[in-house]
């Protein structure tokens, strides 16, 4: 290996210059760039030409680099992830399913960054997978080789014990990159954190993975549990193509498995959404199997459903069924007037979202397993008359931006009891904007019906809209 690595690299104290400056070039504003060097197991040392950087709690350190030294990653057909294949994962990942899940090999995903021509790889709590091992120090990240025969590591952070009270969940949306968790204040009364972070991404059982392991780690030390969203991309043909493909699901448990593992998760959030109303009994079917799977790891597992209505969305979701096999449902009890709707009107009205609870406890959800989900956000809506009559747009809005229009126009709020929510609305550059308001006094009235029916607790979509009193009710109203 080290020879390899030299006939690669020009003289050290070049190859060291080069690394500085690459590290400088690649960071970002807050990165911690650092310049990088291979160590072999006798001492020698030799600079690589790359530097890496710290993001967001995470090392990352280019691709190239780390395929130089031995690391089995390589460069995804797309560009946009590192892919590695694990030999015999049932022994790598202790998971004894994993033999008849996934066989002999698998490959799983892994984020990327680009910058510029090169690609980062995420190496923290990588080190057993990727069979390096690293130290900081002095400004640099030192790389060592590791014989490990395991694939993952277990989290220095203690997993946080459950609390008091009702469930408080809210979901992270993660679209590349994680945030700096660790960096941002607690939130009060919050058990469980939940990133977006995997999506099939093809009928034969792919994933793609947004996963971090120092996020896990920074959510344990603030005393939140981890349970990772798990999407279907919300392609109805893609769905059907693979709930009719034993093999694919098979794949797909498998690699949410050892990334289950792999990260330290706590739990698995599984949102289905868009799917077909005739795979209806197929996607229960899905979620029995997948439910034996991730009991057996010590995972909870939550399923979330639309709301029961007479729509093509809300009959592919059996909700008592799935109740059999999740743990917890979470009710998405919001999107009352979607961001298309031709009539402005309210995210999520209280009488509405008192239906929509009352009817999958009338359809047979259990209520110590139904999670109410609730909205941060808000629409204003645009409404401009014309010739064939008022025309509508609706803009997604967080509480802060509310809060930011009513403090620049002077405006007032209304409080309207029937909806349990307050109202404004003004005049724009010709145009009336409408906004039903969701803040700290609307999600109350809503978590009144968890308290009312006895519900396991609440979810809220998502993480960063609402303003940070809203968790002084949460948790007030949860009994944390």
């Amino acid at each position: 290996m080290k020879g390899k690595v030299k006939k690669f690299l020009a003289a050290s104290a070049l190859a060291l210059l080069c690394a500085l400056r690459c590290a400088a070039a690649s960071a970002a504003d807050g990165d911690v760039p650092l310049a990088a060097a291979y160590e072999d197991e006798s001492g020698s040392r030799v600079a690589l030409p790359e530097g890496a950087f710290v993001r967001s709690g995470a090392l990352w350190a280019p691709l190239d680099a780390l395929r130089l030294m031995g690391a089995p990653a390589a460069l995804g057909e797309n560009k946009k992830s590192a892919v590695i294949k694990v030999e015999n994962p049932a022994d790598a990942f202790d998971i004894p399913a994993l033999a008849q899940l996934a066989g002999g090999a698998l490959s799983l995903d892994f984020p990327l960054i680009r910058v510029g021509e090169a690609y980062f790889f995420n190496m923290t709590g990588m080190q057993n997978l990727v069979k390096l091992d690293y130290r900081i120090e002095s400004g640099s990240v030192i790389f060592t080789p590791n014989a490990s025969a395991k694939a993952y590591l277990r989290g220095e952070a203690a997993k946080p014990e459950p609390k008091d009270g009702k469930l408080t969940l809210v979901w992270e949306h993660v679209a590349a990159e994680n945030p700096d968790l660790g960096a941002q204040a607690p939130i009060p009364g919050l058990d469980v954190i939940s990133p977006t972070w995997f999506n099939l991404k093809d009928a034969g059982g792919g994933m793609a993975n947004r996963a971090s392991f120092a996020y896990v780690e920074a959510a344990h030390r603030r005393g939140y549990l981890v349970w990772a969203l798990v999407s279907n991309s919300f392609n109805a043909q893609m769905s059907s193509s693979f709930f009719r493909n034993a093999r694919a699901m098979n794949l797909f448990i498998a690699r949410l498995l050892i990334y289950a593992k792999l990260y330290g998760l706590d739990g698995v959030n599984l949102d289905f959404e868009g799917l077909d109303e005739v795979d209806r009994a197929n996607f229960v079917g899905f979620v029995s199997r997948l439910s034996e799977f991730l009991r057996t790891e010590g995972l909870t597992f939550s399923v979330d459903v639309f709301i029961p209505a007479n729509t093509k969305s809300s009959r592919s979701h059996d909700r008592a069924a799935l109740a059999k096999y999740a743990d917890y449902i979470m009710l998405m009890a919001y999107d009352e007037h979607w961001r298309t709707c031709k009539v402005a009107g309210s995210v999520a009205s209280l009488p509405w979202v008192a239906r929509a609870v009352e009817g999958a406890l009338a359809e047979g959800v259990p209520a110590e397993k139904l999670v109410l989900g609730v909205p941060f956000y808000m629409r204003r809506w645009e409404e401009t008359r014309g010739p064939g009559g008022v025309s509508v747009k609706g803009y997604t809005l967080t509480m802060a931006g509310a809060e930011e229009i009513l403090a620049r126009r002077g405006l007032t709020m209304q409080w309207l009891p029937s909806a349990g929510q307050n109202y404004f609305a003004y005049s724009a550059d010709g145009k009336v904007q409408k906004i039903w308001v969701e803040d700290a006094a609307s999600i109350a009235k809503k978590l009144e019906l968890v308290q009312k029916h006895g519900l396991a607790g609440m979810a809220a979509w998502r993480k960063g809209h609402e303003k940070p009193q809203v968790w002084d009710v949460i948790s007030e109203m949860m009994g944390k």
